[in-house]
């Protein structure tokens, strides 16, 4: 009787000492997955390509490049901005058209989110062709890892288009059928230098003022 108690007591801390290994082999594989996981994040670069605000056309005599924002588009641009704060996403690096509207749709940004490094303004992104904008942003240096692309359409929906390989999920048929003012996509690249831009973006997400509204985010 006491041999078996002694052989039951025997096996009993075995199996104990057993599930401690398995769940001590169980939590390292967990931590190595998650460790991972964040150097791969950390690794790839993302691009946020952002249609500017909705224009004022109280002006028509106004040039195209000299356009204001409407007071439409100046709320729309908010509540973009505030879906910036409130997931915590942080751009390096902003890339923007030199019109007044990108302008001041980026304004409305810089309220509330975090100040990048580095901002340029160019004109020869305002009404730019796809290509050219690509191969600006190819020439973005290596330490920025998060770039805001600020710009108009229909340069952004053919950017989008050409950047990314994932086209059958929703998020690039919906842009793809309309890029809204101050709607903006988000792509991730497997690689860690803008120089090696190419078609093999992911779309990650895609959001519009409307979405926002109807969420109540």
């Amino acid at each position: 009787f006491s041999i078996f108690w002694a052989s039951r007591r025997t096996l009993s801390l075995n199996l104990s000492q057993d599930n401690s290994l398995f769940m001590y082999l169980d939590l390292s594989i967990s931590l190595s997955c998650f460790f991972n996981a964040v150097i791969y994040l950390n690794f790839m670069l993302k691009l946020y390509v952002m249609r500017h605000a909705k224009s004022s056309w109280d002006h028509p005599n106004l040039e195209d490049h000299e356009r204001p924002l409407s007071k439409r588009g100046k709320k729309n641009a908010k509540k973009i901005c505030e879906f910036f704060v409130k997931k915590k996403y942080k751009f390096d690096y902003i890339l923007l058209s030199s019109s007044k509207r990108t302008k001041k749709t980026l304004k409305i940004l810089l309220k509330k989110i975090e100040k990048p490094k580095k901002i340029i303004s160019s004109k020869k992104l305002y009404l730019s062709s796809e290509d050219k904008i690509i191969d600006i942003i190819k020439k973005t240096p290596k330490k920025f890892k998060s770039v805001l692309l600020i710009n108009h359409e229909p340069a952004v929906r053919n950017l989008v288009r050409s950047l990314t390989k994932n086209h059958n999920n929703n998020h690039f048929k919906l842009l793809n059928y309309k890029f809204p003012t101050s709607a903006f996509a988000k792509i991730y690249f497997d690689f860690n230098e803008w120089n090696k831009l190419d078609g093999n973006g992911l779309i990650k997400e895609f959001m519009r003022p409307k979405d926002l509204q109807d969420s109540k985010e």
